[in-house]
């Protein structure tokens, strides 16, 4: 998988090669005193607003450029496409920064009354390009039903707090009377793979014989049964990697499940069949030759395996194979020209095949409980994985976001000198977990190890669940808006990668906080951790600075041995500090203290 720059680097080539042909710069009065390295970020902009209108409205490239709005007087619209076929209207705002910095308040606010001032008509507040396209945009606005969609692109994943809040307000006025209006960010993630999913794969023809076959022919033309193993052998010595173009990967080689795969095929063939989930196929045609329903051979045309490439390389791997190991396969004609719905098998069949630890908590009764709690206000706790779950919305969250949130917020921040043994352990130390989420994340859900019973208790509660939840995604927000605004090197990393452990710090030292028997976070919770948010970053950011004589941020946050003393320290300053403004017997309260960079003491308003 590359890298987010690399994915940049990649999205950036492509816009080039594709976009700049046809989006030139611009020289209008108020550019002629750009740079050329201003006017090339404004053609990746206006090229990035282009493609966001082709991965989302399916159209060529030359048509979207043809959407481009942007310039001045542009309303923070940067292009619009009327989706007649989706009976939608779509507004992009496209920034093109290599950084990832998503576009801030102001820029969405603009977008936003740009979007207002073309509902009331006030047209002549906008560009030629915009009013060249008047026909369109006032057929879309009087035409009942069709949805406005207004679609931040840049190369980020999340967009400001601020910014997020603001569109939410938009959509919560329009859709007063019925939902009409809705926002979605196209981040890195979303763009790198509307890249990836155009890509044409290659495939062979191939006669394949199954066993025990059956078929069928509506609504699309696919037949399955068992071809025997030593063919398979055959079929991908003789093709290779051609064979799996269409596939999420190719053979790994002897890891994991394959090895298991092998030994079964060597020593236990005749089960073969029963023991593996088989493989899926997809073929632009399928014709049959004479045979019977026992045995029968098939053409395929442009064949490609898009699900099994592990199963299919460890068989081939095997060497000599027993006549009696056969596997099941199925065979998907998909016709020539709609590759889409083959690389939506692709995608189906792969996510269904995989199973990970967090699968296996459906089983846990207690979240069953939980989202039943939640279902009773209002609230949608996903704990079995689904495409809804995957939708990013202030009122759901999924079991993996909830068993992070209460690692980094619900337990204590335990000095090494008074952690007690194993056996005698009531409550797990919080640098454990987070060390744990940073190191290795999938180990807090997986049932049979050590996390999962400590933080999914028989007594938690479900409003305790999304309390936690919330807090977790307001702090994220904080600690990443200190990411993105940071220059310096170490400290962007230390945003990066001490997220958790600053975060359990907060809620150590503002437990009352995350122990409010609230849902919703009141405005003097915000303001309460973002002042603890801000204070903690800095005391832990100014003490782990002697640790980065011989190592990283990413290796001291995400190994025990380094993050266990330093959080040593923190309560050490901490514990300090709580001494310093304790009141004396007999005297008045004295106000809490904030830290400064670790080295000196102040009175604040600040709240302990």
């Amino acid at each position: 998988m590359p890298t987010p720059q690399e994915q940049v680097a990649q999205i950036e080539a492509a816009l080039r090669r594709r976009f700049f042909p046809l989006v030139p710069k611009i020289t209008t009065p108020e550019r002629v005193n750009w740079s050329e390295e201003q006017h090339d970020t404004d053609r990746l902009s206006r090229a990035l607003g282009a493609y966001a209108i082709v991965g989302l409205c399916d159209i060529d490239d030359a048509m979207a450029v043809g959407a481009i709005t942007d310039g001045k007087n542009d309303g923070g619209i940067d292009a619009l496409f009327f989706d007649r076929a989706g009976n939608r209207l779509v507004f992009v705002q496209a920034k093109f920064k290599r950084g990832g910095a998503a576009p801030s308040q102001e820029e969405v606010l603009k977008t936003i009354n740009g979007i207002k001032a073309l509902q009331e008509r006030r047209f002549g507040d906008f560009n030629q390009a915009i009013q060249g396209r008047l026909d369109e945009i006032e057929e879309a606005l009087d035409t009942a039903g069709v949805r406005i969609e207004v679609v931040p692109a840049f190369l980020g994943e999340t967009l400001g707090p601020h910014a997020i809040a603001d569109l939410n307000a938009l959509q919560a006025d329009m859709n007063r009377l019925s939902p009409r209006m809705a926002w979605e960010a196209a981040g890195l993630s979303r763009i790198h793979g509307w890249l990836i999913a155009e890509q044409t794969p290659v495939a062979v023809d191939a006669q394949v014989t199954l066993e025990n076959w059956s078929g069928i022919t509506a609504p699309r033309k696919a037949v399955y049964g068992q071809i025997s193993a030593a063919a398979l052998a055959q079929l991908v010595e003789t093709h290779g990697k051609a064979l799996f173009e269409r596939n999420i990967r190719h053979y790994l080689g002897s890891v994991g499940v394959n090895v298991a795969i092998g030994k079964t095929v060597r020593g236990r063939p005749g089960d073969f069949f029963y023991l593996n989930n088989g493989l899926t196929a997809v073929a632009e045609e399928i014709t049959q030759a004479a045979g019977t329903a026992a045995r029968c051979a098939f053409g395929f045309k442009k064949l490609s395996i898009v699900n099994g490439a592990q199963t299919a390389g460890t068989v081939a791997a095997v060497g000599i194979i027993s006549p009696d190991a056969k596997v099941l396969i199925t065979v998907i004609e998909v016709g020539a020209g709609v590759g889409e719905f083959g690389l939506e098998i692709t995608r189906a069949r792969n996510h269904q095949n995989v199973v990970r630890g967090v699968d296996f908590a459906a089983l846990d009764p207690n979240q069953e409980r939980l989202r039943q709690e939640l279902a009773l206000a209002g609230i949608t706790y996903h704990y079995r994985p689904s495409a809804e779950a995957r939708a990013r919305r202030e009122d759901a969250f999924t079991l993996e976001e909830a068993a992070v949130a209460l690692s980094c917020l619900s337990f204590p921040v335990v000095h090494s000198r008074d952690v007690q043994p194993a056996p005698r352990r009531t409550h797990p130390n919080a640098v454990d977990l987070v060390v744990t989420a940073k190191k290795e994340i999938g180990r807090l859900w997986e049932q049979d190890g050590t996390h999962y019973g400590q933080i999914f208790t028989p007594t938690l509660s479900g409003l305790r669940v999304c309390r936690a939840v919330r807090v977790f995604r307001f702090i994220d927000q904080i600690l990443a808006a200190s990411e993105r605004s940071e220059v310096a090197y170490a400290r962007r990393m230390f945003f990066r990668h001490g997220r958790y452990f600053v975060m359990a710090f907060v809620a150590h030292r503002v437990r009352d906080v995350l122990n409010r028997p609230e849902l919703a976070l009141s405005e003097v919770d915000r303001t309460t951790l973002s002042q603890k948010v801000n204070e903690l970053a800095e005391l832990i950011y100014a003490l782990s600075q002697p640790l980065l004589v011989s190592k990283g941020y990413l290796s001291i946050f995400r190994n025990l041995t380094d993050a266990q003393p330093l959080a040593d320290n923190v309560l050490t300053r901490l514990a300090l500090a709580d001494a310093l403004t304790a009141p004396v017997s007999g005297s008045p309260p004295t106000q809490p203290t904030t830290i400064d960079n670790a080295s000196t003491i102040s009175s604040s308003s600040g709240t302990n």
